[in-house]
């Protein structure tokens, strides 16, 4: 599968904030291996939005927990169903 340009959102909040720790490592782990973008949410229901407003990626990655997921996926669907990413 090939994922395109994508979007990376990130929840430094996530896991009592031990992936906002691990934000360093996930940039080195991308570096040169993903035609990337990485957004770090900065409130709750950020990271809905963020999703929701993005243009021109063809994949939005969620790192964080549960509750990133639910809201990066809410805001993939208010869009379009003819512009949703994977």
């Amino acid at each position: 599968m090939r994922l395109g340009s994508c979007l990376v959102i990130v929840n430094p909040q996530a896991c009592h904030g031990v992936t906002g720790d691990l934000l360093p490592a996930i940039r080195e782990l991308l570096e040169n291996v993903l035609e990337h973008r990485i957004v770090v949410s900065e409130a709750p229901l950020h990271a809905m939005q963020i999703a929701e407003e993005a243009r021109g990626y063809d994949t939005i990655i969620a790192v964080g927990g549960d509750g990133t997921v639910h809201e990066i996926l809410n805001g993939i669907m208010r869009r379009d169903a003819n512009d949703r990413p994977a």
